[in-house]
């Protein structure tokens, strides 16, 4: 039997071996004229349990065996969209909620630059309007709790801040990408100057503005490419 000291001890190793790791990002502001904001974001590094290992661990520490777990994920795989197409959400309970999100198609204005429409009235969104985004899921605040009344502690890590880049020398950079590949795209920037997603995304969606853009995108798969004119 294990004393009440024992487990006390336990639990301090425990806590010391696994923190709960946070970065601190720059949080996404339409206005440059405001104060920049910032906030707190859980960070993993290379802990990602895939679905293999998932099913190893379940053959070894529960009663499913790996055919099941297989033939339950498989299964899951196809028929939870199936239902999500016909109007229906799918709760799985003590877990969550799958849900179809929807939202505004995209558009090219005169000089093949995408945008979304904003509406103010809310009759002139139409069904020729919209387009399926994916699946939702919302967790169910059972399953919620059982981490967010842990006390383990936190421990911050070294995130990315906004490197300031002028706009002389993102093009140079820029026309270096596109004369070795062709295009650039937001990870490039992001890796090459020390960025957040969110400004690399920026500083190469400005570019696509304004009555000379000096960009434009080309969409491949789930990918954005950005290309000069006249490259």
């Amino acid at each position: 039997m294990i004393s009440t000291t024992n487990v006390n001890q336990i639990e301090v190793i425990m806590k010391k071996i696994n923190p709960i790791l946070f970065g601190v990002y720059a949080t996404p502001n339409p206005d440059d004229e405001h104060e920049q904001l910032y906030h707190p974001r859980a960070v993993t590094y290379g802990t990602k349990m895939n679905d293999d290992e998932l099913k190893d661990y379940l053959e070894r520490n529960t009663r499913i065996n790996s055919s099941q777990f297989v033939g339950m994920i498989e299964a899951l795989m196809q028929e939870i969209p199936q239902q999500l197409l016909q109007n229906k959400s799918v709760h799985i309970r003590g877990m969550g909620t799958f849900y179809l999100k929807i939202g505004v198609r995209s558009r090219k204005d005169a000089h093949g630059n995408s945008y979304t429409k904003k509406f103010t009235d809310p009759k002139d969104i139409t069904a020729r309007d919209l387009r399926i985004e994916g699946i939702g899921f919302r967790a169910d605040p059972t399953w919620n709790r059982m981490v967010a009344n842990t006390q383990q502690p936190f421990e911050r890590v070294e995130t990315r801040h906004h490197t300031p880049v002028t706009k002389s020398e993102l093009l140079q950079y820029i026309d270096k990408k596109v004369s070795e590949k062709g295009f650039v795209t937001i990870r490039n920037v992001e890796r090459d100057h020390s960025t957040t997603p969110y400004y690399a995304r920026k500083m190469l969606e400005d570019l696509c503005r304004g009555e000379q853009p000096k960009l434009y995108r080309e969409k491949v798969g789930h990918t954005i490419l950005y290309k000069r004119f006249g490259k």
